[in-house]
């Protein structure tokens, strides 16, 4: 009789796994055919991970463009080789003797790690006024002048900042920064505008931080809108700058981010004028590694003596923000730190190779599997919903699973998640990370169903006709419809 019961009890789950399958099957195929997507490309997986069957799936292995769903596969690839204590460090030292008269007969160098979050205000309690505290264990030598300069050392990564598939009108843009090997202040500007009526020509009132030969030229008009329309150009080292579109009108404040030319340059700068302002005395401007490089001064191995260091947050910290902000300055650095480990090479080439190979060695069919960055913001980047399945089932039976499931926002509650399933079978019970770029939108996580099983999904949508907006709200449908599932 249990035996029986045992026979039925399996046969009824299997019609009812195959029912609530079709559900979500006919869910996504209606969203494909609706006059919207006609000249879009789909890619669509849903797997449980309970049962180890597949939910539902729609050109699962076709490759497309991920837009920031790519942060998945660098985060996890990170949180796997890495380890989640990982810690980037940022130090000083100096190089020559300090001599009887208090003087030191060298050079001040900052050399970077590769830590993306040095200075970050989102890491504010971390790092303090970190530049005085810096200026502070210089004089506690019993320095008084430097015979010298303070030299930024940006060695550990390319000097080749940005990923090179990258277009020109995101690079002068702040989430177009680039991974340095000394970042500071997640390599951003701020700048404030101030606008009159529509059509008018706008001011720059202030930048800041200060950045030295910074020049902008500003064609930014006053605009009927209500969100920053404005785009930067500009690229590494260009200290030159062009400024178009439009902001809103009658603006007093009006706040545009756009990156930093230098980031090394900058961390050299600005200890050099909080050492000046401490009174101690330096015979040369501050530089950068690269810039003496091409003037043929710095090849030369010079030893330097430690002076201090400081380590950025943990490695989980800094991926629980790339994930839950979709931050590409943090998702490059750990792309180029992946290639250090890998290679002792940090570059994006590298660390992208890395990537690569690691998941074809964990099992992963890589086939169609292009990777060109770690944030997603290159559009040579393609990849498959079934590629994003394949690291979220193997993130599940990582040892790092909860680390990793809990740095991906929730639907209804935070990050780029909050405003999704609000209300829904989805709200609190899908964690995903969202992606988005013209003409295209994708999510990828796991979504908890009703009856408690667990999912892992991803949906890709490439040029579609539709608003960005419009479309987020067709694949919130198909994450709510995978919610709702119960048996």
């Amino acid at each position: 009789m249990r035996l029986t019961l045992f026979i039925i009890s399996i046969l009824f789950g299997v019609v009812l796994n195959a029912q609530t399958s079709k559900e979500v099957r006919l869910a996504i195929q209606k969203m494909a055919a609706e006059k919207d997507l006609k000249n879009a490309s789909i890619s669509f997986y849903a797997y449980d991970l309970d049962s180890n069957s597949v939910v539902a799936g729609l050109g699962a292995n076709k490759s497309l463009v991920p837009a920031s769903t790519m942060k998945l596969i660098t985060t996890a690839t990170a949180l796997e080789l890495l380890g989640p204590e990982k810690r980037f460090s940022t130090s000083i030292k100096y190089s020559g003797e300090i001599d009887s008269n208090c003087v030191l007969n060298g050079d001040i160098y900052i050399v970077g790690g590769g830590d993306p979050c040095l200075g970050s205000e989102r890491f504010s309690e971390h790092y303090g006024n970190f530049i005085n505290k810096w200026a502070i264990e210089i004089i506690k030598l019993g320095i008084d002048s430097i015979n010298g300069r303070v030299i930024g050392d940006a060695s550990v990564f390319s000097e080749q900042m940005i990923p090179s598939t990258w277009i020109w009108s995101d690079l002068g843009n702040y989430y177009g920064a680039g991974p340095c090997g000394l970042s500071i202040y997640e390599n951003k500007c701020k700048l404030e505008l101030k606008s009159g009526k529509r059509g008018d020509s706008t001011e720059i009132t202030c930048v800041y931080p200060y950045i030295p030969n910074l020049d902008f030229n500003n064609h930014v008009k006053g605009m009927i809108t209500h969100k920053d329309q404005s785009y930067i150009f500009g690229g590494p080292y260009q200290e030159n700058r062009s400024i178009e579109g439009g902001i809103p009108v009658n603006s007093e404040k009006f706040m545009v981010k756009g990156s930093i030319p230098d980031p090394s340059y900058l961390a050299a700068f600005q200890l050099e004028m909080e050492l000046r302002g401490l009174g101690i005395i330096l015979s040369k401007p501050s530089t950068t590694i690269r810039k003496l490089k091409i003037d043929n001064k710095g090849s030369q191995k010079i030893k330097k003596h430690t002076v201090t260091t400081k380590y950025s947050p943990k490695l989980i910290d800094i991926i629980k923000l790339t994930n839950f902000y979709s931050i590409n300055l943090y998702a490059e650095h750990l792309t180029n730190q992946i290639g250090r480990f890998k290679y002792k090479s940090g570059d994006t080439g590298s660390g992208s190779q890395a990537t690569t190979l690691f998941w074809k060695g964990n099992d992963l069919d890589v086939n169609g599997m292009y990777v060109y960055d770690g944030s997603g913001l290159s559009r040579f980047n393609s990849i498959t919903a079934k590629h994003l399945v394949g690291v979220l089932k193997h993130m599940n039976q990582s040892k790092n699973k909860k680390l990793f499931i809990k740095s991906l926002p929730v639907a209804g509650k935070s990050g780029t998640m909050r405003n999704i399933g609000k209300g829904t079978a989805a709200s609190g019970k899908v964690r995903a990370k969202s992606g988005t770029m013209t003409r295209i939108k994708s999510y990828a996580g796991y979504i908890t169903t009703k009856n408690k099983s667990n999912i892992a999904f991803a949906l890709i949508v490439n040029n579609f006709n539709c608003t960005s907006f419009e479309m987020k709200k067709k694949i919130e449908k198909i994450m709510i419809k995978i919610a709702e599932i119960e048996r």
